[in-house]
């Protein structure tokens, strides 16, 4: 089965940002490096890889694929057949944008978020982090029914649950190991859908912490924003680089790690 395997955080510091994700959560970084017009950095929970890319000009090309300012711009997709993989993209309706030879190739859902699909290996586990775990990845969709079939007869992912949550509904699918939440909501005037703009985006990522409480406080103390009501199961936060995410306590995702 396919595996989600790559996050990356489109930003304006670098440096902070940086601090932020190895501060708070323990998430460290790999390597950085400078290509198609911007500088990204990887770090890792041990797990998935997270990017943080800077843009030389908000004119780059791949930078105006998400709008001006900062934006959760992609997740990476692991395919074992890269070419059969690409022919199933366009079949069910999604777009290729990259270079061919591009190692990660990146393309447009049918729903408007960017992916991208990479060979097996191409992000390395390294050790555990000790303080976090990235689980969860929450994509704003227009049409949930399309988007649930893209993303099972592409990747083969599984529903999990559909259930209501305030102001939007939400369906759970996983890749066998992390969550993957497709989201419509009432309408884009909801409080919640307006924290990462208007339109099909990715939402928000989430992270998987011992004590959410304490990890709360820690993030306020980092520059972060508590966005959620005291109490909320799923704690969502503004990144001081902007990005929302969430944390969550043991086990709300273990439904996920299906076979």
């Amino acid at each position: 089965m396919a595996r989600i395997v790559h996050i990356a955080l489109k930003i304006e510091d670098l440096e902070k940002s940086t601090r932020f994700y190895e501060e708070v959560f323990g998430i460290y970084q790999t390597k950085t490096g400078h290509a198609r017009g911007h500088v990204s950095r990887h770090m890792t929970d041990g797990n998935i890889d997270l990017a943080l890319m800077v843009y030389d000009s908000e004119n780059e090309e791949e930078a105006k694929l998400v709008g001006p300012g900062p934006a959760i711009h992609h997740i990476g997709i692991e395919v074992e057949d890269r070419e059969a993989t690409v022919k199933k993209i366009k079949e069910n309706g999604g777009e290729i944008f990259s270079d061919p030879e591009e190692g990660a190739l990146k393309f447009r859902c049918p729903d408007g978020n960017l992916a991208e699909i990479v060979g097996i290996g191409r992000y390395k586990k390294k050790d555990k982090s000790q303080k976090s775990r990235i689980v969860h990845v929450a994509m704003k969709v227009p049409d949930l029914e399309k988007a649930t079939k893209f993303y099972e007869n592409v990747f083969g992912f599984k529903q999990v649950s559909t259930e209501r949550n305030r102001q939007h509904i939400s369906r759970h699918m996983t890749d066998g190991e992390t969550d993957l939440a497709l989201m419509v909501y009432d309408s884009e005037s909801a409080d919640e859908a307006q924290w990462a703009g208007a339109g099909p985006r990715i939402h928000h990522w989430g992270l998987e912490v011992t004590d959410q409480e304490a990890f709360a406080e820690t993030i306020r103390q980092h520059g972060g924003q508590i966005l959620s009501k005291p109490g909320a199961g799923a704690l969502k936060f503004r990144a001081p680089d902007g990005n929302v995410a969430e944390i969550v306590t043991a086990g709300r995702y273990e439904k996920a790690k299906v076979a």
